[in-house]
């Protein structure tokens, strides 16, 4: 079900389908129209995710990419997800728990102690699903990358972490 990205295609589809989600949501509950990423920032940006600590995974069912998720460092002992999306039509079948129960498990295998992510407020399903992991609320990390957006300053970000222990 969860395989590694090897082509980043699906990848930038699914990540455009999010940003499209994010940012019409974003305009709806907050007033706020933010610019996202360019298609080259995208590419780096996932580009980044398949170096020696990352992971990049793809869900599909049937041959069809529907959902993603990717950890890449934060600090030396600090795993990030990032880019965690299901598409809405396949949401409740248990990708998004498959993927991240894949993320946990390479952040555990790769020596990481915490993983830390942020979310937007409206993103209530997932913050579901986090909380089922043991993430727990958490203050913004040092250096996130969306704190010199601006509008996004006046929007409650959801930020989590999970303790992985000693490792």
């Amino acid at each position: 079900m969860v395989q590694v990205a090897d082509e980043l295609g699906p990848v930038a589809l699914l990540s455009a389908e999010l940003t499209k989600w994010a940012r019409e949501r974003t305009l709806a509950d907050y007033g706020v129209d933010l610019e996202f990423e360019s298609e080259e920032g995208l590419f780096r940006d996932l580009d980044s995710m398949r170096e020696s600590r990352a992971r990049l995974y793809v869900a599909e069912i049937e041959g069809e990419p529907v959902g993603m998720g990717a950890l890449r460092p934060l600090a030396p002992d600090v795993a990030e997800i990032k880019r965690m999306y299901v598409r809405p039509s396949v949401r409740g079948l248990g990708v998004g728990r498959a993927i991240l129960q894949r993320l946990v498990d390479d952040a555990r295998g790769l020596g990481y102690k915490a993983i830390r992510l942020d979310s937007a407020p409206f993103m209530h399903e997932a913050h579901a699903l986090y909380r089922s992991f043991g993430f727990v609320p958490t203050a913004p990390h040092k250096g996130w990358e969306f704190e010199s957006v601006p509008g996004l300053r006046d929007i409650p970000v959801v930020f989590m972490s999970l303790n992985l222990g000693a490792g």
